[in-house]
């Protein structure tokens, strides 16, 4: 049986540090696909260094959403694999070297469309409905720019095709999906910047550090005030 390739297009929200991506997919018409089929969507998309996933957050998100099954991993191949949330982006800390990018994996399922009635044209029970997917992403710290701001291109690669749930299931050979890719506005600190961050930065330090030995030394007279006001008292009796 062939099935038509996988039809994709993306969608962002507005700029922002936490971006959200919205995968759009079309299912194929459901006519000559046989319902012992259950079709099924199956994704490899790579991130940018500049953003990252995070696996918790995942787990609530996709809950109760047409994705069934999602991994993440590693364009290094390592069997354990884990997001560093707080770590820069390598160009941020100047280093050139390869350390692999995240790749997910997902597996989509389109719902299917009970007999309505939607504009005076009827809906066949069965028909496969487009399927809208959110993929929440954080941006990580990056290097200051004078604009404020960085463009990304996400996603840098995009494999997926359809499946039966009776076809061997493997991401090794997962075709090249044709897409335009997304301008993903991440924020950045500013160049002109830099210099009171320099100096404000460490005052508010020396601030907190001070406040935090005033308030010790505080409570320890308070503690020994106490103290001798007890003895006094007992002195007193």
């Amino acid at each position: 049986m062939s099935i038509p390739p996988l039809n994709l297009t993306l969608s962002t929200s507005s700029p922002s540090f936490h971006p959200t991506i919205t995968l759009h997919l079309q299912p194929p018409s459901s006519s000559p696909i046989p319902s012992s089929c259950n079709l099924r969507a199956h994704l490899s998309l790579k991130l940018p260094d500049e953003v990252f996933l995070d696996p918790d957050e995942l787990e609530d998100k996709f809950a109760g959403s047409a994705i069934s099954s999602y991994t993440l991993r590693s364009t290094e191949g390592k069997e354990r694999f884990k997001v560093h949330i707080e770590r820069p982006s390598f160009d941020f800390i100047h280093e050139d070297e390869d350390k692999g990018s995240i790749i997910i994996d997902l597996t989509i399922s389109p719902p299917q469309a009970y007999a309505t009635i939607t504009q005076g044209r009827g809906i066949m029970p069965g028909e496969l409905k487009e399927v809208n997917v959110e993929v929440p992403l954080h941006g990580r710290y990056l290097a200051p720019t004078e604009e404020g701001e960085r463009i990304i291109m996400f996603p840098e690669e995009i494999r997926g095709e359809w499946k039966c749930n009776i076809d061997p299931l493997t991401t090794a050979h997962l075709p090249l999906i044709p897409h335009t890719p997304i301008n993903i506005t991440v924020p950045t600190g500013k160049h002109s910047h830099q210099p009171y961050v320099e100096i404000i930065t460490p005052i508010v330090l020396w601030l907190g550090w001070g406040w935090l030995i005033y308030k010790i030394f505080n409570l320890r007279s308070r503690i020994s005030y106490r103290k001798a006001d007890m003895v006094k008292d007992k002195k007193d009796l």
